[in-house]
């Protein structure tokens, strides 16, 4: 992963990254969607990985400092921060129940899991989140017929019936249409809202921002070129680096 020295600004100093750095994550709030966007993918995953690690305090310089993160600040990430695949595939010949059920574990835990009847407090977490997500009353359907937005919303499930402060949600413009795309942000941004969740995403362009975001960070040419309302994005001059000037 590229230091975020680098990342925020050739030629500056770690100094000036770090404190950079910082004052993006003092700005997070529960209930809040945040949209990182660049026309880089490694730009976008460098971010959020780095934000992944800054939101715990006492950790978050490893990033930065170009430390290798131990094992034990990714678990404590980890059970923090719920890293969403909105275009994982299931297991298509189970139900979205037990895709829920399993989803998560480690590969010891799930295969444990698997020689045992589910506990009914464990049924009914997996239940509660498929409601969270519209789909409930579903539990019993094969996830073989699962439309994109759907795939997406069983993804959310699986980490919903975890217990979780933070949703990083990656490449959410990428492999649906413009209504699939749509609806995807209205149910990360109603489960920010509803669920008082922090909500972190990212995208190639920030299309969609505005009624969607209530921040967006954007990265171009490996610089930090915007930090702040959607609504004021399409003004600055920089918005021609991702089309929309």
């Amino acid at each position: 992963m590229p230091a975020m020295v680098e990342l925020l600004g050739v030629g500056a100093s770690r100094e000036d990254s770090g404190w950079t750095l910082r004052r993006i994550c003092a700005s997070f709030r529960r209930g809040e969607v945040t949209l990182v966007v660049s026309r880089m993918p490694e730009e976008r995953d460098a971010l959020l990985d780095a934000v992944a690690a800054r939101l715990l305090p006492e950790e978050g310089r490893v990033w930065v400092a170009h430390i290798p993160v131990s094992r034990d600040t990714v678990r404590r990430i980890r059970s923090v921060v719920a890293e969403v695949d909105v275009h994982a595939r299931p297991v298509e010949h189970r139900s979205l129940l037990w895709n829920v059920l399993v989803a998560g574990k480690s590969v010891h835990r799930a295969l444990h899991g698997l020689l045992r009847l589910p506990r009914k407090s464990e049924r009914l977490a997996a239940r509660r989140a498929l409601e969270r997500v519209g789909l409930g009353g579903r539990e019993v359907e094969t996830a073989s017929g699962l439309g994109p937005v759907d795939r997406a919303r069983l993804a959310l499930a699986s980490a919903l019936v975890r217990t979780h402060e933070v949703l990083v949600a990656r490449e959410i413009d990428r492999g649906f249409d413009g209504a699939e795309a749509a609806t995807v942000r209205a149910l990360l941004q109603s489960l920010a809202r509803r669920e008082r969740l922090t909500v972190l995403a990212s995208a190639s362009t920030p299309g969609g921002a505005s009624g969607f975001a209530n921040r967006l960070v954007a990265i171009a040419d490996g610089l930090l070129v915007f930090d702040g309302l959607p609504t004021d994005f399409s003004g600055q001059r920089v918005a021609w680096r991702f089309g929309t000037a």
